[in-house]
């Protein structure tokens, strides 16, 4: 496998048998000849996967009596098939020795219809002797000690002449003789387009997965042959189906998922990695569970957003509001202005320093002090004016200050009648874990959340404790 790196020299760290000394020797060579870092891997090693996709592979097949073909290559593409650099669209190569009694041709074609059927890797070269049987290598100098005259390079074409996707033959691209040093003796391309533009009406098999407007069912009917036919619409259905149109691919839906429930994901998912179905389109959001070396995401071509709906503030009742007019310390400060000026009109009426002149009776009794006061501060005349002048300038003060306060009240008082005040809106997602509003979640939605990259969003998910499953959204918003 071919990644960017440094010229370095090669380390032989493969077992010394004699099926593998041809593979040091070959390596060696490939090593010395460019300047790409070679990445080497047995079955069974630990595949180290990187953020570059791999664009070349150079998978090595021996086969004797006792070792089958499944394990010396389909191990390997096992393998490396989990890892994060994993490219089924690369460049594969597949050099054969060992022992066989089958034909190379017939060879090349088990290799090509594994690789397609483990993981639909069509750009393959099949390198083979046209003599499997050779000599033990005990000491590799040359590829020449080899008992055979060329080695045949086959390759196959998925949809060439109306096939679609099934391997019925194997093409002998060229072959490479040992005059000269070497030489392909037609010099053709060895990787040539695999996959035409035009597909000849070759069946895709498309799975679905959402909800209305992304995947909408418009009708579905049973044929004679039991088989039931789906018609499918909506903003991801579209988008593939002009796809397909361009490419003339006779699209077949599966049964739909027309929901957001987990166990249909995860069955969609499982559908298409075993092979049943070919594309999955539909509500897949670009997260860790989806963007895995096992599935091959294209581009985004529908941009959707997630929105925390949240109840609207609700109205303040009438009494509550009347009360957060003022706040509690203009209260008890109103409170205490009002029992002062009464104990100082009923001192002023009573006291050892009042004037000469006789007060009235209004001013020299407790309870008509309270009365009068009150009276000010709701805006109504007092039953008697004060007659002496310390009481009128004491008098005087307190309607001043009930004016204002009154002046005040009535102002927000009438706002409040005229634009009903409600409660403070919830901006934040601290304010609405601390809330007592119920959290609503989708199965699916919280998955996204738990892979996400918003701290934010995953510490309120974590720790909102009034929570509720809602599968079916409409009815959760309603």
């Amino acid at each position: 496998m071919g990644q960017a790196g440094i010229h370095r020299p090669f380390l032989g760290i493969l077992p010394h048998r004699d099926h593998l000394q041809m593979v040091n020797f070959l390596l060696e060579n490939l090593n010395e000849r460019t300047t790409w870092t070679i990445q080497i891997f047995r079955p069974g090693d630990e595949v180290i996967g990187t953020s570059v996709l791999h664009h070349s592979y150079i998978l090595f097949v021996w086969l004797d009596m006792e070792v089958t073909l499944n394990r010396t290559l389909g191990d390997q593409v096992e393998n490396l098939k989990y890892s994060t650099s994993w490219n089924p669209r690369g460049r594969f190569v597949v050099v054969v020795s060992g022992h066989s009694s089958e034909p190379p041709q017939l060879l090349a074609s088990l290799i090509c219809a594994m690789l397609w059927q483990m993981a639909s890797i069509a750009n393959t070269v099949v390198l083979i002797p046209n003599k499997i049987a050779y000599r033990p290598l005990t000491t590799v100098t040359s590829l020449q000690t080899a008992e055979f005259d060329t080695l045949n390079l086959y390759t196959w074409f998925p949809y060439q002449s109306g096939r679609c996707g099934q391997l019925e033959d194997v093409t002998l691209l060229d072959e490479w003789v040992f005059e000269h040093n070497g030489r392909l003796s037609k010099e053709v391309d060895l990787f040539p387009i695999k996959v035409p533009n035009d597909l000849t009406g070759c069946p895709i098999r498309v799975a679905t997965y959402g909800i209305d407007p992304y995947v909408i069912l418009i009708d579905n009917y049973t044929r004679n042959d039991g088989t039931t036919v789906y018609r499918l619409g909506g903003l991801s259905v579209e988008i593939l189906s002009l796809v397909c149109e361009k490419m003339n691919l006779k699209t077949v839906f599966s049964p739909p998922s027309i929901n957001l429930e987990l166990e249909s994901a995860i069955t969609q998912l499982s559908d298409l990695q075993d092979g049943i179905t070919d594309v999955l389109t539909g509500i897949i959001i670009l997260s860790g569970a989806v963007v895995t070396p096992t599935y091959d995401a294209t581009v985004t071509y529908t941009y959707g957003y997630v929105k925390m709906i949240v109840p609207c503030p609700k109205r303040i009742p009438g009494m509550e509001k009347i009360m957060t007019t003022f706040s509690l310390s203009v209260w008890l400060m109103m409170v205490l202005v009002l029992l002062l000026t009464a104990a100082l009109f009923w001192w002023a009426g009573n006291g050892p320093y009042h004037s000469v002149l006789k007060e009235s009776h209004s001013y020299k009794s407790v309870s008509h002090c309270f009365y009068s006061v009150w009276a000010v501060l709701m805006g109504v005349s007092v039953p008697k004016q004060p007659t002496t002048s310390n009481l009128r300038v004491l008098f005087l003060l307190y309607v001043c200050y009930c004016f204002a306060m009154s002046t005040v009240f009535q102002a927000l008082f009438v706002s409040y009648l005229v634009e009903p005040a409600h409660e403070k809106k919830i901006k934040t997602f601290d304010e609405l874990q601390d809330s007592d509003v119920i959290y609503g979640y989708h199965p699916i939605v919280d998955l996204f959340l738990f892979t996400a990259e918003f701290p934010a969003l995953q510490k309120f998910s974590e720790n909102k404790r009034l929570r509720e499953e809602c599968t079916d959204i409409r009815k959760c918003v309603q």
